[in-house]
């Protein structure tokens, strides 16, 4: 974990005009997730959708709820599909209608809905919304995007709507889930673990090349050769360098996605300028892929890997991506 703050985009702190998107404060291997929402009805009729268990399963999960301090609870998600469902099971810690709800969850932390009336007319609500929960720091940018949608539900069940838990997609989930991956530094983070690589290669620097690497990372050259596990690849590129004149990259990212807890694949396409040239060879255009995984809250190359941009019987394409490349060359100066 960081041992500072990290906040969503688009956030604008604990005053002022609430903002929707949710703030995530992490240390000592905790999340403080925190949202604020301005609703359009009066406290008591949020309040229902907060406790009442039919009401509850319209937005958030089927509900067991007994509504005292000292109750017990159980919340079982609805959106598993076939999956097993996740089930969150604790004690009310907090019960003050229609003020404070505090829920202490073996699942999901503490979670705290505090309802605060606003003037009208019509008479509205500031919801504030925060789980105080321990977490990996990869799994915030989920946790943040799944009581995001869950808020939005809510806002939705207030208005007489109900979530079609049957034919649930993970759509508007993912959605938020990338601008919360965006905010949190990891499109970043990832970025900038290719630089590192191409510079370290464009230096003729097989430690920095390597420095990104997982101890245990895999790098694939153009031609197929598989150099695994760092120490290897120093060993290897070093005496590359010293026995053959090597060309420079020109990389171009096209695309950086998270594809789970902690994982991330980088795409990018790539050129080279022989040595002493100042022009790319098109036979040597390569698509470049990075399998990133994250590990104590560092971000590591897993796999680097080269695939020949040969694009056989599209010549097109082929000519299209030299193109694209020099364009790249002519901006960066070389």
């Amino acid at each position: 974990m960081n041992d500072g703050p990290s906040t969503g985009p688009g956030t604008e702190g604990h005053t002022g005009t609430p903002a929707p998107d949710g703030t995530a404060t992490l240390r000592d291997g905790r999340a403080l997730l925190r949202f604020e929402r301005r609703l359009r009805h009066p406290a008591e009729r949020v309040w229902r959708a907060l406790t009442d268990p039919d009401e509850i399963s319209a937005w958030l999960a089927r509900a067991h709820l007994e509504p005292k301090v000292g109750g017990a609870f159980e919340l079982r998600w609805l959106n598993s599909g076939d999956e097993e469902p996740a089930i969150a099971r604790g004690t009310v810690t907090a019960f003050d209608p229609p003020r404070l709800l505090e829920l202490d969850s073996d699942l999901h932390g503490r979670l705290r809905w505090e309802l605060t009336p606003l003037p009208g007319p019509p008479p509205g609500t500031l919801l504030v919304f925060t789980s105080d929960v321990e977490t990996p720091e990869e799994f915030v940018p989920q946790t943040l995007a799944g009581w995001h949608i869950h808020l939005d539900y809510l806002e939705e069940a207030l208005e007489g709507a109900r979530v079609d838990w049957a034919n649930w997609t993970t759509d508007r989930w993912q959605v938020h889930h990338d601008r919360y991956v965006a905010g949190l530094g990891v499109l970043e983070a990832v970025q900038d673990l290719y630089r590192r690589v191409l510079d370290g290669w464009n230096a003729r620097d097989a430690r920095a090349f390597a420095a990104p690497f997982r101890e245990d990372g895999v790098s694939i050259g153009f031609d197929g050769t598989v150099h695994a596990g760092r120490a290897t690849i120093i060993e290897q590129l070093s005496a590359t360098f010293a026995d053959h004149a090597t060309g420079g990259f020109v990389g171009k990212i096209q695309d950086v996605r998270v594809v789970g807890p902690g994982a991330a694949v980088l795409r990018a396409v790539a050129g080279m300028v022989p040595p002493g040239g100042d022009d790319l060879r098109p036979d040597l255009n390569t698509i470049q892929t990075i399998t990133a995984a994250q590990l104590l809250g560092r971000w590591q190359v897993a796999v680097f890997q080269n695939t020949p941009a040969q694009f056989h019987g599209r010549p097109e394409t082929a000519k299209k991506l030299t193109e694209e490349l020099r364009e790249v060359l002519r901006t960066r100066g070389h």
